[in-house]
């Protein structure tokens, strides 16, 4: 098929999408499935299906793999209301299956189909970046305690003493496209002995959520942030994780702490086990140490993992995401002991906080959480093509990559040289603020001696 016979609204549309080329070569299997399928015009919305085929092969995989059972999200209202009472029902509807395979077959299928949903509604502006995070947060929060109901049957005491801590941007509800679930498990010794038997369900639990299936995997797992890392045991008694971070610990492990949150938790085990060291994470830090330990580890990052050849590292690199990261675990550690309003597990409320306590002025917290938005867009962006966890781009205006990212964060002209030159202008001039804020707010990284 030609492109010059689609639908009018699919030529609308091609000028807006992310990727046109890939729009165009999608769009013409999906009309010629449609007709041989005899499924009609299918959806009837060809101009959000031409958006999606351009933005992400992840879910116009997913369109071609379900057909019908999911083209007709495209023909509803956008769907905004992502509480997570709402999403957890809809992970539970229609499982009838008896087997586990099936029904976590099931369940990565239903997860894929609300993902899509969140997606479409994003396309369709019904979704702010912020709010998409929320939802996508949500869901991983729904799948997760649904994943464990599949496994352990609601009399098995495990189901009702296990509590599960979130780490990093689950815990913060800033959760994007090809996050993982950075996991902690605690257990109540009212349970009893058997930790051998609990860290086997883990695993277990753990090898479904991972498992790759043709329907997709549910999520990546990390559990590194756990007491003692990739040495210390899948789960800990609530008493022993009291003790680890009740002692002395780095820097960077309060840091780590800041965000943390329970989603999880019939019993509030984590909710009290996390109340218990809050004192500790937000102790009185002597203030240039703290200051020098952030600066450390943050070049540490950016010499190691935030300058790859070739590319920009929205993430790790110089005034990328993790410059507004520590940015806020510093000012949180600084003057969380006097301030509990900057206890927060999400940078966003944590910069909004800073800003009403009056430790960031409006132009700081205006122009960091902008950037925030933007870089989080960014990596939006990157991700949403096949949900992989990655964060760089290359720097050359003439790779293809970097032209699609140009159009997905609004540079459509109709020159992609033009069009990438302009965002790759404004993407330079987002970090070097980024920087900037965090040269005056913490320090300057550059000044620090070679063992930094």
């Amino acid at each position: 098929m030609n492109d010059t016979a689609f639908p009018e609204e699919v030529h609308k549309a091609l000028p807006n999408a992310w990727n046109p080329d890939a729009a165009v070569s999608s769009m013409e299997r999906w009309l010629t499935v449609c007709s041989r399928e005899g499924w009609g015009t299918c959806p009837q919305n060809l101009s959000l299906l031409t958006l999606l085929f351009g933005a992400s092969w992840y879910f116009t995989r997913l369109v071609f793999f379900r057909g019908p059972e999911v083209t007709r999200y495209f023909d509803e209202p956008a769907f905004t209301e992502y509480s997570l009472d709402l999403l957890y029902r809809e992970l539970v509807n229609n499982d009838h299956k008896t087997d586990l395979e099936q029904r976590f077959d099931l369940l990565r299928l239903k997860k894929n189909e609300l993902m899509l949903r969140i997606f479409l509604s994003y396309l369709q502006e019904a979704l702010n970046q912020e709010q998409m995070e929320r939802a996508l947060t949500r869901l991983a929060e729904a799948t997760l305690q649904r994943s464990m109901e599949l496994l352990w049957k609601e009399e098995d005491r495990s189901v009702q003493e296990i509590a599960v801590l979130a780490m990093g941007r689950m815990a913060g509800g800033e959760m994007n496209f090809g996050s993982d679930l950075d996991l902690i498990f605690l257990y109540s010794e009212k349970f009893g002995s058997d930790a051998g038997g609990l860290m086997r369900q883990i695993r277990m639990l753990l090898r479904h959520i991972a498992l790759p299936a043709p329907s997709g995997i549910l999520y990546e797992i990390d559990m590194r942030l756990r007491p003692h890392g990739t040495s210390g045991t899948l789960i800990s008694p609530a008493r022993y994780f009291i003790e680890y971070h009740s002692g002395e610990r780095e820097i960077w492990e309060r840091q780590m702490m800041t965000r943390c949150r329970p989603v999880v938790d019939r019993q509030a085990l984590a909710a009290q086990a996390l109340a218990a060291i809050t004192t500790f994470i937000y102790a009185r830090h002597e203030p240039e140490h703290l200051r020098t330990e952030i600066l450390q580890m943050r070049k540490k990052v950016q010499n190691e993992l935030g300058s790859p050849k070739g590319k920009h590292e929205i993430k790790r690199g110089s005034g990328g995401i993790m410059d507004v990261d520590f940015m806020t675990h510093y000012l949180q550690l600084r003057h969380g002991h006097a301030c509990p309003g900057l206890r927060t597990p999400s940078t966003r409320a944590a910069l909004r906080e800073l800003n009403k306590a009056g430790f960031l002025d409006d132009r700081q917290s205006g122009e960091l959480l902008t950037a925030y938005d933007f870089l989080k867009r960014l990596e939006c962006a990157l991700r949403v093509a096949d949900l992989k966890n990655v964060s760089a781009f290359s720097t050359d205006i003439q790779d293809s990559a970097s032209q699609r990212l140009s159009r997905a964060m609004g540079y459509l002209d109709a020159d992609r040289k033009t069009a990438t030159e302009g965002f790759m202008q404004e993407y330079l001039k987002i970090t070097r603020t980024v920087r900037e804020h965090f040269t005056t707010l913490v320090g300057d990284i550059e000044e620090l001696g070679t063992g930094g």
